[in-house]
Order: structure tokens, then sequence, then C-alpha cells
């Protein structure tokens, strides 16, 4: 494993996104440091970001190869990367990566090369001392993360976090490669469980558990959310994982979204500070410029301040039932598309997904006259279908391995039904996947929607969690076996009342197929269709591909209505409807009761982090409200 530190800062601009990468020299090639460091560009300006990865894989590659020129690697592909020999394993010099973006914010860290046992000892001393030195700082901090694959035990990067911050006050766990642990493996299995819960191992600010695409789902170029549907429907169907109440601990968004508050309010600490240092920071500096600067940081102090989320002032077994109403309101209104129409919009787009997979599973006949002039299904163009073209001899095969007793000139029954049987057993695959990136995206919808009203006091957002989690599983359960016996009606037998739509239908697709047949050019069933001679030596084999197309086209409409509705119904509907009930049997308690009062208080103990943020910034707003004080009277000539 060849690898070097990466030193990533980002900041704000008001023009297009931009990347740099640049490489720092601080040591020479035998570890030592040099007399004069020096920093150089590497390669142009980036702007597309699809190129970021490989230009710091070049660059990385420069540095561990320092006899070479770095423009030797400029034009380097990733498979040359990986096949070629460098000639260090590690070094201590740096890939320094630069981007710029009107919506980032000014920010700046370090990753670190990975602990590796399997090597010479001097590289293991290189980098175990690349990341002690790292990591020693007390403003630092410690992120780091562990593969599931191996005991906490033998985690050597959490040994060097431990040695660091013994009180686990700076370091943050990520959990990575969960998908690697088999359903088997129950004592791992627990044991990193109980560390996400926080029962082994604490860390103040805990632990998060990702999954990252593999190497396969990575060669498929899928997008970002693609590959976060992925992980959340990993999550919410894996157990143990499942079966956690805190869901904001499992997944790259949540992960993200939580480290993003955390780095607030350690920006925060120092924010007066240093805005005040570079307004007083000039000799020349007039007092009324002072004074509005303060002005300025005291109004933005309480803007801030309004934007958090007020304090209760119920009692709290009042403030938690009126908080349940309107959270299961709000997700009731959202269910049924009246508001916030995300989640409904959504829905819609993945089961018009599952509609055309459905429509790809259609019976692909095509007569032999035309196999070489194109499709003649009116359908084609819009989706193509997956299966294999079945032409008349194939057809003709059929229905004489389906002859048993029958009378002369009877075509079999069953050469019609295994056709349909054929197509109608791929049903099943796409209803599941449907149901489950439906599942996926309420369970998403519903963390949302519990953080905007439980967030600001973790201790309910918990126990509403775990209820809805249990409720969640159970609907999940059933709509399941529901989508089950529905999908095994259509792979049983073939069966419709709707004999009208069935009859035209078949009409229909036996004058295309039997025009198409006799013609030596295509026929779309945009023109006119000449009439059938059923005296035709093809006819039955035409009368069986007409009938299966019939019945496709009588059975698919029926499915794809049918799931949807079997999902929103089953799952989110009756979800949604029992969504109170349950909620407020949770809550069975007297308020009345002393020992029942201070549960509920306890529900609503602010999150320790909001608190922080509310304590900083009413602290910040009593010191740039003294420091104008003082400024005014200073002004007026009676400061001593």
């Amino acid at each position: 494993m060849d690898l070097c530190p990466m030193e990533c800062s980002m900041s704000t601009t008001e023009g297009p996104w931009s990347c740099n990468i640049s490489l720092r020299i601080s040591y020479a090639s035998d570890g030592e440091s040099v007399v004069t460091a020096k920093s150089t560009q590497f390669g142009p300006t980036i702007t597309d970001k699809k190129d970021v990865e490989i230009w710091i894989r070049r660059a990385q590659a420069a540095l561990l190869n320092p006899l070479l020129s770095h423009s030797d690697f400029f034009d380097k592909t990733e498979k040359e990367l990986k096949k070629r020999s460098n000639a260090l394993q590690f070094s201590k010099n740096v890939v320094c990566v630069h981007i710029s973006d009107p919506d980032l914010t000014d920010l700046s860290f370090i990753d670190l090369p990975g602990l590796i046992q399997n090597t010479n000892d001097e590289d293991i001393t290189l980098i175990r001392n690349l990341v002690v030195n790292a990591v020693s700082g007390s403003n630092t901090l410690i992120l780091v993360t562990i593969p599931m694959s191996d005991d906490m035990q033998n985690q050597a990067a959490f040994r060097l976090a431990k040695d660091a911050d013994p009180a686990g006050e700076r370091t943050i766990g990520v959990l990575t490669k969960p998908d690697t642990l088999s359903a088997g493996a129950t004592g791992h299995l627990q044991n990193w469980k109980d560390t996400l819960e926080g029962k082994l191992y604490p860390l103040k600010h805990g632990y998060y558990c990702v999954r990252l695409p593999n190497d396969a789902e990575r060669n498929r170029n899928r997008s970002h959310v693609d590959f976060q549907k992925l992980e959340s429907r990993f999550f919410e169907s894996t157990s143990p994982w499942n079966t956690i109440a805190d869901r904001a601990r499992f997944g790259v968004p949540s992960f993200v979204a939580n480290i993003s508050g955390l780095l607030v309010q350690l920006i925060e600490k120092k924010y007066v500070l240093v805005k005040l240092f570079r307004a007083s920071d000039r000799s020349q500096s007039s007092l009324p410029e002072l004074r509005a600067k303060v002005a300025q940081l005291l109004s933005e102090c309480k803007e801030e301040l309004a934007t958090l989320p007020a304090l209760s002032t119920s009692d709290p077994f009042t403030e938690v039932c009126l908080r349940i109403t309107q959270f299961c309101q709000d997700f009731q209104s959202a269910v049924f598309g009246e508001q916030q129409k995300s989640m409904v919009r959504t829905n819609r787009n993945r089961y018009n997904d599952f509609k055309r997979d459905i429509e790809r599973t259609r019976p692909n006949f095509l007569p032999d006259r035309v196999r070489h002039y194109g499709s003649i299904d009116r359908e084609a163009e819009r989706v193509p279908a997956i299966g294999p073209v079945i032409d008349v001899q194939q057809v003709k095969q059929a229905i004489s391995s389906s002859i048993g007793w029958e009378l002369p000139t009877h075509v079999p029954y069953d050469a019609t039904k295994n056709y349909i049987l054929t197509f109608t057993s791929l049903w099943n695959q796409p209803a599941i996947a449907c149901f489950h990136d439906v599942f996926a995206n309420t369970s998403e919808f519903i963390r949302k929607v519990m953080g905007e009203h439980f967030g600001q006091f973790k201790n309910l957002e918990k126990h509403v969690a775990s209820v809805v989690q249990v409720d969640l599983q159970r609907f999940k359960k059933e709509t399941l076996e529901r989508l089950a016996e529905m999908i095994e009606l259509e792979d049983v037998s073939a069966w419709t009342q709707n004999e009208e739509l069935f009859r035209s239908e078949k009409d229909f697709w036996l004058r295309v197929y039997y025009n198409a047949a006799k013609s030596s050019y295509i026929i779309t069933p945009s023109q006119q269709l000449h009439d059938v001679n059923r005296n035709d030596g093809d006819f039955d084999v035409l009368n069986v591909m007409a009938m299966v197309r019939a019945y496709f086209q009588v059975a698919h409409k029926r499915v794809i209505d049918y799931v949807p509705l079997t999902i929103e119904h089953a799952l989110n509907q009756a979800f949604t409807k029992n969504l109170r009930k349950s909620l407020f049997e949770s809550l069975q308690l007297d308020p009345s009761d002393e020992a029942d009062y201070d549960w509920f208080a306890d529900l609503l103990v602010e999150d320790p982090l909001l608190a922080k943020k509310r304590t900083f910034l009413e602290d910040r707003k009593d010191r740039l409200e003294l420091i104008k004080k003082r400024l005014d009277t200073f002004e007026h000539g009676t400061e001593d």
C-alpha cells in the first residue's frame, strides 16, 4: 500500500467551483527534514469534480517517486498508477488539496495514512509518528475509521487515539464494513451493536456506522444518491442495525450532518475573539468604527440566537403530548400528499420506474421475416424488452413440446401458459426492489420529520425513534407478506375477467404478427393492418403469440397499479394511522406521580450540543453588550 498524508482546505469563493493540488516538500527521500520546505503546484486548476480523484492519485505517485519529474505523472491513468511499483512505500511529504466553492465554509483537515503492520519497522514507525504528531493537539478532533471486520482490541488507530485522548473528549469513531459481518457472527454483531449504543468503549461524541459502495457497485457508475439508497436500505433491512433506536448514527449523510454541527460548535468558540481582534488590530481605527463593529457582531449574535428553537414553557407532560400530536399530524399529511409533498413525489417517481421495469418483461415476439428490420412492438423505443427475441420457429417448438393426448389440430394450452408464466415469474424481483426503495424513503423522511420536531430534545427523539422503529419493522413484514401473496396470484395461473380488453388486444396483436410475418418490410402498429387468414399454416403459432401478448397487456396493467397501492396502503398509510396510538401507549404514565413527572422532564432535556451553543451565544451576547456599554461610556468621557 503506497500512501502519504493529504491536507485538504476549503474556502468560500464568489467564483465557480475549482480545485488546486500542490505538493509540500518538507522531507528528503530518506525522511530527514530539508533546509527549506517548498510548495509547488501540481497540474492544472481542476474545474470538473470527477477529475479530482485521479489527480490526487497522480500527486501521491509523484511524492512516492521523488527522483522523477512531477510532470511524468500528469497523464497517467488509474490503471497505470495501480500497476506501478513506487520507489517509496510511504512519504511524510504532503499532497495539499485546496477547494474553492461558493457553497463551502472555510475549513481544513488532514487525512493520514492508515496504520499498517505488515511492512518494515521503519515504515511502521514513520506512519505512527505522523499520526501521533497530528492527533496530539488539544484542539484537534480525532476521526478514527474502524473496520468492523476485526475486533476493537486489534484496532491500532483506536489505541493511538485513546493514548492521545484518554477521556474520549475529542475522538469520534466511524465504523466501516458492516456488510462483511455474517448473520452467524452473533458475538461480533452484539459487540459492535453495544459499541454503537455507547455500552462499550464510550466516546463523548459517540460512533457512526457507514456502509460504503464496493468496487462492483462503483464500477456501475451509479450516482451518490443511488449509493445513499443502497446504504440506507442495508441498515433498514439488516439485523441488528435495524433494531437500534438512534437512526442518526447510520449512513454517510447523518454522519456529515452531525459532524458539521460539531464543527460549528468548535468554530464558534473562537469566533468573537477573532472578529474583535481583526476589528481592533489597526492603530488608526477610530472609536466609531470599533463601536460599529461591535454593534454588527451583537446584531449577528442576536440573529443567530433567534434561529435556535425556543425553550419549552409548558409542563413536561403537556409539551411531550403536543409535540407528538403535531409530529403525527405532519407525517400523516406528508403520506397523503397534503403537505411536504417531497415524500410523495419521490415515491411516485419510484413507482414510475417500477412500471417501466414491469413493461420490460413483456414477451419479445418477432416473426422471422422482420428479425433484421427492427421491432414491431409499439413500446420498444420507449421501454426496450429485457427478454430475448422469440420467433416463429421457437414458438412452434414450444407447441410441439407441450403436445400430450390432444386431438389433431388442437394447440395445447400449456404452450400459452408456459410463455405467460415465463414473464410473470419476473415480476417478484422488481416489486420487492420497489418496496425496499419506498421503505428506505419512508424511513429517511420520518427521521427528518423526527429531527424537526424532537431534535432539540435527544432523549425524546430517541424514545420516539424506538417506537417508530418497532412499528416500521412490523408494517414492513406485513407489507412484504401481502406483496408476496399478490405476486403469487400472477405466478401460478393465467386468468382474467377483463374479457373485452383481452379480446381487443389479442385481435390487434394477431393482425400485427400476421402482417409482419407475411411482409418483407417492417409493419408498425400505426400502419393499416390486413385481415388475418386463419387457414394460414402459421396461424396457430401467431395465435399463441397474440394470446400471450394480450394477456401481458391485461395482467401487467393491474400489477403496476396494485403493487404501489399495496405498498402505500399496507405500509405508509397503515403505519401513519397507527403511529399516534403507538406513541401515546408508550407514554402510559401518571404525570401527577413525581417519578413519572421526572421521566417526562428528562425527555425534554435539551440536546447538549444545542444547549452549549445556546449558552455560548448568550454569553457572547452578554460580553458584546458589556463591551458596547463600555465603549459608549468611553466615548462620552466617563470611563475611568
